[in-house]
């Protein structure tokens, strides 16, 4: 006698073949969709980290929020998109070089965010242009006192949207922050 598999038994073993094939694409599908959405949401996370951050770092050292300062031939006015700072210039040591400042402004241009750096001269700091943000949705900067050299808090609210698909990724940051506003001694 013969052995070999029956027209039944081949349709069986294709159908049952098809129907795994079918749940393996389309679980791949999904993951690859969970996948590249945890993408963008870490994106859009991670750029509003990384604001907040240089924003922390520049502001809790600051000494003053400036109305306006050039950079340039360019000047930026503090504002609720726009904010700049006059920093003490710190050398190598970690140490305050006395008379010498720098200056730094954050400002949004589009979806974009960014700080320029202005550093005094034996500082630390570098001075150039840094692109923190493509995802930028909303900025606000909200100031403590209306005259800015008496300004010792400023709250930033940062919004970051991206989309992945049609989905809308969000992320919302607000915090406040505090200059040290360091006086002079006499």
């Amino acid at each position: 006698m013969k052995r070999g598999f029956t027209l039944l038994e081949s349709v069986i073993v294709i159908g049952i073949s098809a129907l795994a094939l079918i749940a393996l694409s389309n679980l791949f599908f999904i993951f690859n969709s969970i996948y590249g959405y945890q993408q963008v949401f870490m994106a859009t996370s991670g750029s509003a980290s990384k604001t907040l951050n240089a924003l922390e770092a520049a502001v809790f050292p600051a000494e003053h929020v400036l109305a306006s300062r050039s950079f340039s031939g360019t000047t930026y006015t503090s504002s609720t998109t726009v904010l700049v700072l006059e920093l003490p210039s710190i050398d190598s040591s970690g140490n305050i070089i006395s008379g010498v400042k720098d200056y730094v402004a954050f400002y949004t241009d589009s979806a974009k965010f960014y700080r320029l750096v202005e550093a005094g001269s034996g500082s630390t700091r570098v001075s150039g242009l840094t692109l923190l943000s493509t995802t930028l949705n909303a900025l606000s900067f909200t100031y403590d006192n209306a005259d800015f050299a008496q300004v010792a808090n400023v709250t930033a609210e940062l919004r970051m949207q991206a989309q992945f698909k049609q989905e809308v990724v969000q992320s919302h940051l607000r915090e406040q922050l505090h200059l040290r506003n360091l006086q002079p001694t006499l």
